[in-house]
């Protein structure tokens, strides 16, 4: 029986200062919290996503691929082998900065709904990353909060010999299909046992480790209340006249929507100073003597840009 890997969104932190700066308390850089992971027994290893690398790049200047792989080079955990490094994006230019090295778990985030993935669109993924992160509808699709049927993506990918997680997995019924009866365990059990996805991101994973812990899982022959739910079962007891209006199927992922060009140049800024009356004006800029302008660019890391999030066992 698989069981699932479980991410705590809510031990989520950013890079939001200047890592030069004191630190006054407020905020955590990346290499303190990679460091308490790797002091924590109860962590098995922390997930970084990095997103909107480009804009950053271009339009902030800030070098965030760049900050991240040195925070991890001064925290070790190029060598280390004992807390996994996973490394997130829904850019495969992000990913393909860090395809050279083996020391982290690089993972796609497929970030719509899809109801297909070519071979081709796979085989593009392989080049980057190891695994993948699908939403819930992209295994099972839904109609007004219905199931309707399941789909082949999870193990199309798992074919090619990739991880597939999926997210995001809640507590509130507000969250899951009427299908699975406002139960979060029911569901969780539901893509693990029966559609065999190797882990879930969830924003309860006490909800999650508590599955783990069922004694059931280890039974040859699962008893009926641990049975997954059957697509379409709902629908399939309804009237005619009750049932849902049909909506337009998922879209299939392709290449196109995986291939991107290379992450753009740093564009360093120059830094700004308050003018007292309201407005920003450029700060001067030192002029060394051969005559070029030095720019002292801040490294500090936008909110959308960096997450990390603690992998627990």
């Amino acid at each position: 029986m698989l069981k699932p890997a479980i991410y705590n969104p809510y031990a989520n932190f950013s890079i939001y200062r200047n890592p030069n700066a004191k630190n006054d308390g407020k905020f955590m850089q990346l290499s303190d919290f990679l460091s308490l992971a790797s002091n924590a027994s109860s962590v098995s290893g922390v997930l970084i996503s990095i997103e909107n690398a480009a804009y950053l790049a271009e339009k902030q200047g800030l070098a965030v691929i760049d900050a991240v792989l040195d925070a991890l080079s001064k925290a070790g955990n190029n060598n280390q082998t004992a807390k996994k490094i996973m490394v997130t994006s829904s850019e495969s230019a992000v990913l393909n900065k860090f395809k050279n090295s083996r020391n982290y778990e690089l993972v796609y985030v497929v970030d719509e709904d899809i109801r297909d993935v070519t071979n081709s669109t796979i085989l593009e993924i392989k080049k980057f990353a190891s695994s993948v992160v699908i939403t819930k509808k992209s295994v099972f699709p839904i109609d007004k909060a219905f199931l309707t049927l399941q789909t082949d993506v999870v193990s199309k990918f798992q074919a090619f010999g990739f991880h597939v997680y999926v997210q995001k997995f809640r507590n509130e019924f507000l969250s899951q299909p009427w299908d699975f009866f406002s139960d979060a365990y029911v569901e969780i059990n539901t893509h693990v046992s029966f559609m065999k996805i190797n882990g879930v991101i969830t924003d309860f994973p006490a909800t999650a480790a508590k599955y783990k812990r069922n004694r059931c899982l280890g039974y040859t022959n699962l008893p009926l209340y641990m049975s997954p739910v059957p697509p379409g079962g709902l629908l399939g007891l309804m009237e005619r006249q009750n049932l849902p209006p049909a909506v337009a199927p998922y879209p299939v992922l392709s290449e196109n929507d995986v291939v991107e060009p290379p992450l753009p140049p740093v564009v360093e800024k120059p830094p700004t100073t308050n003018t007292g009356n309201g407005s920003i004006a450029p700060a001067s800029v030192p002029t060394p003597r051969n005559g070029q302008p030095t720019i002292v660019a801040s490294m500090i890391l936008s909110r959308i840009a960096v997450l990390a999030t603690l992998l627990l066992c």
